[in-house]
């Protein structure tokens, strides 16, 4: 705890003037009082003799003690404004570098969601590119199996044209050889020739329809 000093006039600066004691001291003050009450109890034949000097000698001692008291306190009390003001000095100097270092943090925090915000965009717009290239992707996938399944029905429907359209080709130099023979062709040759033409025409629209030959039975006819 640091020692208070006092000065010495602020206690007493008084002095004798005129047979009466004048200064501005707090002693000085407290003593004027107390002599003026003393001198009207003396006059009044309230106060007289050693009962004089005793009543006037423990009013001094007062005054002195209790001068004493107010000073230091005054002291105590202007030391403790100070440090109550150096402490709320320090306190704003605190507050405002907290005020700073929150501002700061709050300017980081603030361009750390700026990115964050610009990051979730950019990967929402990779993410959408990304679908629809794939969208582009299925669909070309999709285009290539129609069209390969496309191609291999045409691939099956001609393959299937140029069964019949053979058979019936072989089957009209069979006959062509028949006849060249001398031999009429029988009941059955012409129902499969009318099968097989049928089969070709039906074949336009129904591409997997097969010509049912009948085997059994006279072929042809010897004139």
């Amino acid at each position: 705890m640091s020692n208070l000093e006092v000065n010495f006039e602020d206690f007493s600066n008084g002095s004798i003037e005129n047979g009466a004691w004048y200064g501005t001291g707090v002693f000085d003050k407290l003593m004027g009082a107390i002599n003026g009450n003393i001198k009207i109890q003396f006059d009044s034949g309230r106060l007289a003799g050693a009962e004089y000097a005793n009543v006037y000698l423990g009013s001094m001692q007062s005054a002195v003690s209790e001068s004493m008291k107010f000073l230091l306190n005054k002291k105590s009390i202007e030391k403790a404004l100070e440090l109550q003001d150096i402490q709320i000095a320090m306190s704003e100097v605190q507050l405002a570098e907290t005020s700073e270092k929150w501002g700061i943090q709050k300017a980081v925090l603030e361009n750390q969601l700026d990115m964050s915000n610009i990051d979730v965009a950019y990967k929402e717009q990779n993410v959408l590119r990304d679908l629809e290239i794939r969208d582009k992707q299925i669909e070309s996938a999709t285009a290539d199996i129609a069209f390969n399944e496309s191609k291999k029905t045409i691939m099956e429907q001609t393959r299937n044209d140029n069964i019949r359209s053979k058979a019936a080709e072989q089957f009209a130099e069979f006959m062509k050889y028949m006849s060249a023979a001398t031999v009429v062709p029988g009941t059955n040759d012409f129902a499969n020739m009318r099968k097989l033409i049928t089969a070709m025409n039906d074949g336009i629209a129904n591409p997997n329809i097969v010509a049912t030959i009948t085997t059994s039975g006279a072929d042809y006819i010897k004139p």
